[in-house]
């Protein structure tokens, strides 16, 4: 471990200028885009488990509207304390990788606005970005569903007191955990800038940064000019599967409670899915 850390500080060293381009663009991106939405998000998200702790719910649509709305890595962050909550339950391995997606919020402020710049229909767009979604996690509800709760506990009444006291453990849990996505986030922009210095250019580049960080990913997509519909496929592609940032955070924020190799499958699966919906779009001439 001592030789990787010292071989690590020598290659920074060495490429000094590309580290601090990418920390630069990384802080930018994360103090900018990411952490404004993204903070509160978390703090809603932590409201949002603490009471259906407390109210002793296990209503699991919730948990799909509550990752369509809030966004990486939240919806995973979900399935992980469902699955925190109920152990024998073998629903939030087959869900999180499924409803961790975007929110609508940076799907429309950055993918749909500034990436594709309004080039189709933004209905459109985000019916092929959500309905694989919807598909997938009504056939993972229909066979992995738990039973509902019992109706005594959802009775329990939430005071004032409580809800304060929740909102507080939300507001210090969601600060430690975005200052840790802010790292990550840091850390593969500073690796997608060392390797954009390398002689390699061209496809090559592209195909091993686009995947690295989803934002920086969508932006070289961009630039690289393909053609109309490879352009929509693969950034289609990137909005389901994330980046490998977005595993590196989920793997951060869910701990031991949900299998990343289970997760990376469902990711294989809604890409494949959001695919097949983008080709039958274009087919039928809504694109």
């Amino acid at each position: 471990m001592i030789s990787i850390i010292l071989l690590l500080l020598f290659i920074f060293s060495a490429l000094s200028v590309p580290v601090c381009e990418g920390v630069i663009s990384g802080l930018y991106l994360f103090g900018t885009k990411v952490f404004p939405g993204l903070f509160i998000s978390f703090i809603l998200t932590g409201m949002l488990v603490r009471i259906l702790e407390y109210k002793g719910t296990k209503n699991a649509v919730i948990l799909v509207l509550a990752g369509l709305m809030t966004g990486f890595p939240n919806g995973a962050y979900i399935c992980s304390w469902y699955k925190k909550n109920n152990p024998d339950s073998r629903l939030a391995d087959r869900l999180a990788g499924l409803i961790n997606i975007p929110s609508p919020a940076f799907l429309i402020s950055y993918v749909y606005i500034t990436i594709l710049e309004r080039k189709i229909s933004l209905l459109i767009f985000l019916i092929v970005t959500y309905l694989p979604v919807i598909l997938c996690s009504v056939i993972v509800l229909l066979k992995y569903n738990d039973k509902p709760s019992d109706e005594k506990m959802l009775s329990k009444k939430l005071d004032f007191r409580k809800a304060f006291k929740m909102f507080e453990e939300s507001v210090n849990a969601s600060i430690e955990t975005a200052l840790k996505l802010g790292v990550y986030i840091m850390l593969f922009s500073v690796i997608i800038s060392i390797i954009q210095h390398f002689p390699v250019k061209g496809i090559i580049s592209e195909l091993i940064t686009c995947p690295l960080e989803i934002s920086n990913g969508l932006y070289i997509i961009k630039q690289s000019r393909l053609l109309y519909l490879t352009d929509l496929s693969a950034i289609m592609l990137l909005d389901a599967f994330g980046g490998i940032c977005i595993i590196m955070q989920t793997r951060c924020v869910c701990t031991h409670y949900i299998s990343i190799k289970k997760y990376i499958y469902q990711k294989i699966i809604l890409c494949i899915v959001t695919q097949i919906i983008l080709l039958l779009a274009y087919v039928l001439k809504l694109l």
